[in-house]
């Protein structure tokens, strides 16, 4: 096997340049915001360029990699409207997540390949008690956590023309399966309001910290590169999870039945061959990733906290021979709660959910 050392030849680049571009959409299973709204999968940080700049004219291969994602959100917002006051009075709701995808990709031919990921997570959020007065004195804090195997994923891509044929610029399609195997009934101990004070009580932990989505998801990826000039080029990309199904019942849950959520994420943005002959680049581009209010199949009853984050999303990216790595660190500049069909149907505003100022993801992979 043969593994390119640039950007591509004759100041192109090289057609399996963008084999990681759609994400490693781990990432979009179901990835969407960044803290309170719905958040799992590592999201391979893999950016158009030489990260995953493989030859693979000469035949078949396999590749494994790791991603990483960490997240720490504790700014709320209903709507748009950043509630300042929860973090003045330290009532905010905080989590920490760090997401883990193992995933092993099989390379078909140079334009088909099958990849299986298998999701880890750890969670720890944390949220105030507060008294049974009209001022609902805060008590004080606890913890709920969660850790273990999420939803397993599956997905088949392939590039629409030749990679051979076209080096300068192509477009990937992907369909894959999401498999309802992370736990979405996890339990821990909350503390609860009480006469005489904060009572401890067994409850399915917060949405956002589930492993599992509940159920079985299809999700359709698309994405696509071209060289502008000579060692910079243009990338899009984007993914789509449908879950059919509507929702699911924890146990001793404090929010009612869950809903199964779509889930979306899509990319766009400029990467520059910085140091072709070292395989380095360095991308800037936008990032939007959340959760619809509605579902694109089947109903959307049940608790959710719709919404979205965007972000300014810089990256690098380096290939040593078979290895390659890259980080992204997108960086919200606009971050939005919608209202969920509950709350419209009780006449209730969006109820403030956090989100994250940064995430940062991170991805590895060796060819063989």
């Amino acid at each position: 096997m043969k593994h390119s050392s640039d950007f591509g030849r004759a100041g192109g680049f090289a057609p399996w340049s963008c084999l990681a571009l759609l994400l490693a959409m781990a990432d979009a299973m179901p990835v969407a915001g960044q803290g309170c709204i719905a958040s799992r999968g590592a999201g391979g940080a893999a950016i158009c360029g030489q990260s995953s700049a493989h030859d693979d004219s000469v035949g078949l291969h396999w590749e494994a990699s790791v991603g990483y994602r960490w997240l720490h959100s504790d700014r709320m917002f209903s709507g748009d409207v950043e509630q300042t006051q929860r973090e003045a009075e330290g009532s905010q709701e905080i989590n920490d997540s760090h997401f883990i995808d193992l995933a092993i990709k099989y390379s078909l031919s140079p334009r088909w390949s099958t990849e299986l990921t298998v999701p880890l997570a750890v969670h720890d959020r944390s949220q105030v008690v507060r008294a049974l007065n009209l001022q609902r004195t805060i008590l004080g804090r606890f913890h709920t956590q969660s850790a273990g195997v999420g939803d397993l994923r599956w997905m088949t891509r392939g590039w629409i023309f030749n990679p051979t044929d076209r080096p300068k610029g192509n477009i990937q399609i992907g369909l894959g399966l999401s498999m309802p195997t992370g736990d979405g009934d996890v339990q821990d101990t909350f503390l609860v309001p009480g006469r005489r004070g904060p009572v401890a009580q067994i409850h399915a932990v917060d949405q956002s910290i589930q492993l599992g989505s509940g159920g079985w998801g299809g999700v359709a990826e698309l994405s696509a590169f071209r060289q502008l000039v000579p060692r910079l080029a243009g990338y899009v990309g984007g993914a789509y999870t449908v879950t059919p199904e509507e929702k699911y019942t924890p146990t001793a849950s404090l929010n009612g039945d869950y809903s199964i959520t779509d889930n979306y994420v899509a990319r766009g943005g400029f990467e520059w061959a910085v140091w072709p002959a070292h395989s380095v680049g360095l991308s800037i581009g936008g990032r939007i990733e959340g959760v619809p209010v509605h579902d694109l199949v089947g109903g959307s009853e049940g608790f959710r906290r719709p919404g979205y984050a965007i972000s300014v999303e810089p990256g690098v990216s380096v290939m040593i021979h078979s290895w390659s790595a890259s980080l992204t660190a997108p960086v919200a500049v606009y971050r939005n709660r919608q209202q969920s069909i509950m709350e419209r149907e009780a006449g209730l505003p969006p109820v403030a959910a956090g989100f994250a100022d940064v995430v940062f993801i991170l991805r590895l992979s060796k060819s063989f």
